[in-house]
């Protein structure tokens, strides 16, 4: 790999990734259940019966209580909101009160001018607040980390600037709006805004959409390469997201009777949200519920009792809850395995490989190949430039259907960047990249490759941190697929790679070899024409070293045309390749058969060691120990 290549994770996501990390304690994923009935039923009979104990309390209390349900209601459900884009998206958001406070000037203004009556108003305008959302999205997703966090915040203050300045929003003065404080009718609607919030949030917890929106959090680069149109799961989790803002805040423009800038586009509203979601657990289903009720309950408390010292307390409180309960307090009923998120799909027994593979022969539709040659990638006079660095040099390479190509090379001589180039990631300066005969084009979205038939794995192994094995073969099956088909793809692929007992353990806890093997077991289940193996044989043992040679040899019954891949272990490729191509410098120096590049003496000098050279029966021989590897 030669200069700055893009293999790296994306740096745009570290304020997100720091969040998240900081409310898990550490990894995130400390295990899954798997979906059941009983599960089911104890949640919705959990949920019914807090929601029925809560509408008693808020109804049949004073005016006083039945207010304060209203504010537990609406915080529950912003703080939901924020973790539809933020918990489950990874995109944290400092400007969700934008929409609030759109949704409270357009009921405002409906009520006004149109004389409608109010709860129709609030739907109304939470709708609008979602269709606007979906261009306000499709703009500023394309940014990420700190600077998606200042842009909505900056967003939010433009809106706020802009609107006190019409007359038609009471310009600084504000709007009246009219008739009688329905606090109970209110209350209602609130709380089945808060309900509505928490099953969306359930379905990005359990649904594929929410597999592939936790894909994007995870890491939005392997998403796109593992056919996850991420443009497309950001806006519709960003316009859900502003759903709920938008309608309570039609809701509470209604309760309160008036509104004016500064009090419903406030930038404190959103900086509690964020606590509340924070300290009962990001990302997680029961999390924002016990925030929101716990922190906003307390916080009425404090300030009935110690109206002087309120703020100090609550700040202490929530300081006490991040530094002992870092993963929220819902991460105390994780402990014991209650309120864990379940495991998406996850079987709990696998049919056979051959009444799997009998299944997906019978539903199989061959893609269209082009039928002008058997040439499957064509790199011609490839070059990238970084700045002042040239990472490839007028690089060709070739494979054509049936063929397994290595590419090997000392570090730093583009091997990665060659990949990258041919994946979309990097654009080439120069030359011209053919992929089953339509041109590849570098910054295009990677997720329509990786579904005309291009997988890949990475340099450095990077399966899905919150998933299980499981999940991110299952999410790379779903790319084009129906669900059972998906299902069954990813089925077959954990047997036939040997994962079938580690499929539910969480990803980020496994050693080197079982991630690299999560790797090629998310490229196999692409179902690629072609896959990238970029490196997929380090760092393994002998016995995951031969399960991966034998796929490889068994890639033709995989339904794979061909393989091109970059090693280092240049003892498990010699008698598996068709072709050996050398790279140095960001250029190819020499390819052909691999018993004729391994014996030429300027390979051996460079990259094997000058007491390599091939041993009987076209192996690799070495006179120093570890050569073989380097």
């Amino acid at each position: 790999m030669t200069g700055p290549t893009t293999d790296a994770r994306p740096s745009g996501g570290s304020l997100v990734a720091g969040l998240l990390n900081r409310s898990s304690g550490g990894p995130r994923h400390t295990g899954g259940r798997l979906p059941s009935t009983r599960s089911d039923a104890l949640q919705l009979g959990l949920l019914a019966a807090l929601v029925a104990a809560f509408l008693a309390w808020g109804l049949l209390g004073d005016l006083a209580t039945n207010q304060l349900a209203i504010d537990i209601a609406m915080f529950v459900a912003l703080a939901y909101a924020f973790n539809i884009i933020s918990g489950f998206t990874g995109y944290i958001s400092f400007g969700q009160v934008v929409f609030f406070g759109f949704g409270a000037f357009a009921t405002a203004l409906l009520i006004i001018h149109a004389e409608v009556p109010w709860f129709l108003a609030a739907v109304l305008g939470g709708l609008a607040g979602a269709v606007v959302a979906v261009p306000v999205g499709w703009v500023m997703l394309r940014l990420q980390g700190i600077y998606f966090a200042l842009g909505m915040f900056g967003l939010a203050y433009i809106v706020s600037l802009l609107l006190s300045q019409w007359e038609l929003t009471g310009g600084s003065t504000g709007l009246v709006v009219p008739g009688v404080i329905a606090q109970k009718p209110v209350l209602l609607s609130v709380t089945g805004v808060a309900v509505m919030a928490f099953a969306v949030n359930a379905f990005m917890a359990r649904s594929p959409f929410g597999l592939r929106a936790m894909a994007v959090r995870d890491d939005e680069q392997v998403a796109e390469a593992m056919g996850v149109a991420t443009t497309q799961v950001k806006v519709l989790s960003f316009s859900l997201s502003a759903l709920v803002p938008a309608l309570v805040g039609g809701m509470v423009a209604y309760n309160r009777g008036f509104i004016d800038t500064s009090s419903v586009f406030n930038p404190a509203l959103d900086l509690q949200v964020i606590v509340l979601v924070l300290a009962g657990g990001i990302g997680t289903l029961w999390g924002p519920l016990i925030g929101a009720v716990v922190l906003t309950v307390v916080s009425d408390q404090l300030a009935t009792a110690f109206p002087e010292w309120q703020l100090a307390l609550f700040g202490a409180l929530v300081v006490l809850v991040t530094v002992f309960l870092p993963g929220g307090i819902v991460s105390l009923a994780n402990r014991v395995g209650w309120l864990r998120r379940e495991i998406v799909r996850g079987p709990a027994e696998l049919p056979s490989k051959a009444e799997l593979a009998e299944r997906l022969r019978a539903s199989h539709t061959p893609r269209a190949a082009a039928a002008s040659s058997d040439e499957l990638l064509v790199c011609r006079d490839v070059g990238v430039s970084f700045g002042g660095v040239q990472a490839l040099r007028s690089v060709d390479l070739t494979v054509r259907r049936g063929q397994t190509v290595f590419i090997i090379g000392a570090n730093g001589a583009g091997k990665t960047t060659l990949f990258n180039a041919v994946a979309g990631i990097v654009t080439p300066t120069q030359g011209s990249i053919v992929f089953d005969g339509q041109p590849v084009r570098g910054g295009r979205p990677g997720h329509r490759l990786a579904r005309r038939g291009l997988a890949r794995t990475f340099q450095i192994p990077r399966p899905f941190a919150s998933m299980t094995v499981w999940e991110n073969v299952y999410l790379a099956a779903l790319g084009g697929r129906h669900r059972a088909q998906a299902h069954e793809q990813a089925s077959w692929v954990v047997q036939v790679l040997g994962l079938t007992d580690i499929r539910f353990a969480a990803s980020d806890t496994l050693a080197v070899g079982h991630r690299r093997m999560v790797e090629l077991g998310r490229a196999l289940a692409l179902g690629p024409s072609l896959i990238l193996l970029d490196e997929v044989m380090a760092g393994m043992s002998d016995e995951e070293l031969e399960v991966v040679r034998d796929a490889i040899r068994r890639m033709p019954g995989f339904g794979v045309d061909a393989v091109a891949g970059i090693e280092h272990v240049i003892k498990a490729i010699v008698d598996i390749a068709d072709e050996i191509v050398v790279m140095d410098r960001g250029a190819t120096i020499m390819d052909g058969e691999p018993a004729e590049v391994l014996r030429h003496p300027e390979v051996i000098r460079a990259y094997l060691g000058s007491g390599v050279g091939l041993g009987a029966g076209g192996s690799t021989g070495s006179t120093t120990p570890g050569a073989v590897t380097s």
